[in-house]
């Protein structure tokens, strides 16, 4: 689980050093489709913000990050090397990274909309 974490981070700071360097990876042969890898990442987004402080039942007190990151793979039924080496391949070009980055951005802000109160809730007391 911690190996999986580790890749995570392996793949940021290389993501990263390739915004320095013109590098070119070569394309996978099972890469995921940029429309899959934005859903997968945005859940991706979603477990990281997800608050593992919870009181729930004892049961979910054992669920890991990790376990969350793993679920969302389980859910795309995508592998976690195919996943790596999809993120490595579309974040080696910052520009269209970018352009990914900001679809999933949206689509969160659209999702948290949702779940904003219409009316603004008056907190005066008076």
């Amino acid at each position: 689980m911690k190996q999986f974490i580790g890749i995570l981070l392996f793949a940021a700071i290389l993501s990263g050093l390739s915004s320095c360097y013109s590098t070119s990876i070569e394309k996978p042969d099972q890469l995921i489709k940029k429309e899959k890898f934005v859903k997968m990442m945005v859940d991706m987004y979603l477990v990281q913000g997800k608050d593992m402080n919870f009181n729930e039942a004892d049961s979910l007190k054992k669920i890991t990050q990790t376990d969350l990151y793993f679920s969302v793979l389980k859910k795309y039924d995508v592998p976690d090397t195919v996943f790596v080496r999809s993120l490595l391949y579309y974040s080696s070009s910052p520009k269209e990274y970018e352009k990914l980055h900001v679809q999933i951005v949206n689509i969160l802000n659209e999702s948290e909309q949702q779940f904003k109160p219409k009316e603004k809730l008056n907190t005066d007391t008076k």
